[in-house]
C-alpha cells in the first residue's frame, strides 16, 4: 500500500468513526509503512533493552519478557482525530481487549521516535497492568537504532 492505499484507509476510518470501536482497522501486513521498518532501542542505544523491531509481518519485542509478535496490529487511523494531517501513526499491536499498550510511530511529530503507552491499564479504579508489557512502557521513547 503506498499513499493513495494508505489515504484509502485513513478515509475509510473517517467514515466508521462514529462508531466507536471502528476506529482501528486490522491490517494484515505492514505494507505501505516501509519507511518506519527498523529496529529501535531506548534512546537509539542498540546496546540497550528491550527492542522493537518493526517490518513487514509485524511487531517484535525483544530483549524484555517474551512477548508474541504482532503480526496483525490494528492501525488507530483516526485516533488523532478526523481530520489530523501530521505524521505520527497509532497501532495497537495487541487488539484484543483490553489493549495493554499503544504504539505510536513518528511519535510527538518527530521522525524516527516511537512511544509506547500504557491504554487501557493503569487508570483510577482500572485493572492493573501486567507486569510483562511494562519494560517495553519503561524503554520509550525509542529511536531507530545508531
Amino acid at each position: 500500500m503506498k499513499i493513495q492505499g494508505r489515504r484509502a484507509i485513513l478515509a475509510l476510518a473517517a467514515a466508521m468513526a462514529p462508531w466507536g470501536a471502528a476506529q482501528a482497522i486490522e491490517v494484515e501486513n505492514l505494507d505501505g509503512f516501509e519507511e518506519h521498518f527498523d529496529r529501535y532501542a531506548p534512546g537509539g542505544d542498540c546496546s540497550r533493552q528491550p527492542q522493537v523491531v518493526v517490518g513487514r509481518d509485524g511487531f517484535a519485542f525483544e530483549g524484555g519478557p517474551a512477548l508474541p509478535k504482532a503480526t496483525r496490529p490494528e492501525y488507530a487511523a483516526s485516533f488523532m482525530g478526523n481530520f489530523y494531517e501530521g505524521i505520527s501513526l497509532a497501532f495497537f499491536p495487541y487488539p484484543a481487549e483490553p489493549r495493554p499498550f499503544l504504539l505510536r510511530l513518528n511519535a510527538d511529530e518527530k521522525k524516527g521516535v516511537m512511544k509506547i503507552e500504557v491504554y487501557d491499564f493503569d487508570y483510577a479504579g482500572g485493572p492493573k497492568l501486567p507486569d510483562k508489557y511494562r519494560p517495553y512502557i519503561a524503554g520509550s521513547p525509542y529511536l531507530k537504532c545508531k
